[in-house]
């Protein structure tokens, strides 16, 4: 007797260790494959801007949903950037920064370098943040979504990124929930491809009597 339920355990056991081991590994196939297709639509977005020369576009910024900021965006290759913001201007040359308060009448002069812009850096979501992270590929409302996850070994600055694309692969929101849970997002539109800015788009020269605080050293 003892013979029989013996016998009537053991395929049960087999059965069900072979079962958890299936169930392993399809999701590590699933994983892998999500991990696959975020990498070769990653290459996709790069190779798009890539070809682009310069662009402009409209952006908004918000905070936990509050819209924060706003205004024109135009971008160069070399890190080129200038910010057109109602009471501001903000342009770098991608060696210098200036920042132009219009009411004050003031410019602050900075290295670019080490400047608090990552969030409008296109340099930075497409090609540093990824190789430090684990990038997966989402559908959402009928858009591709890029999922950044910083990987544990390195110290970023966020817990999360989605960088929500058009079917053109053009950047049109990216969402970042920073280490205590704020979340930011940027939003882009009204996007124009390879306009021929001119070079003096990205260098600032301050008006006449404007106060001019040079920060470099």
């Amino acid at each position: 007797m003892s013979m029989k339920i013996k016998t009537s355990k053991t395929p049960e056991v087999f059965i069900n260790l072979r079962g958890l081991f299936l169930i392993f590994i399809l999701f590590f196939v699933v994983s892998v494959s999500a991990q696959d297709k975020g990498k070769v639509y990653l290459e996709n977005v790069q190779k798009k801007y890539k070809s682009t020369n310069d662009l402009s576009a409209d952006f908004k910024q918000l905070i936990n949903g509050k819209a924060s900021i706003n205004g024109k965006i135009f971008f160069s290759k070399g890190n080129k950037l200038r910010l057109e913001l109602k009471n501001s201007t903000i342009i770098s040359d991608g060696t210098i920064l200036w920042n132009y308060n219009k009411g004050q009448k003031k410019v602050v002069i900075n290295n670019a370098s080490g400047s608090d812009l990552s969030s409008f850096s296109i340099d930075k979501f497409l090609y540093d943040y990824p190789s430090k992270s684990i990038v997966t590929l989402e559908k959402e409302d009928n858009h591709d979504i890029l999922v950044l996850v910083p990987k544990t070994d390195n110290n970023m600055n966020f817990k999360k990124s989605k960088i929500r694309v058009s079917q053109d692969y053009l950047i049109i929101e990216v969402s970042i929930e920073n280490l205590s849970g704020a979340v930011t997002n940027l939003r882009f539109s009204n996007y124009k491809l390879n306009q021929n800015l001119p070079e003096a788009k990205f260098i600032f020269s301050p008006p006449e009597g404007t106060n001019v605080i040079d920060l470099r050293k």
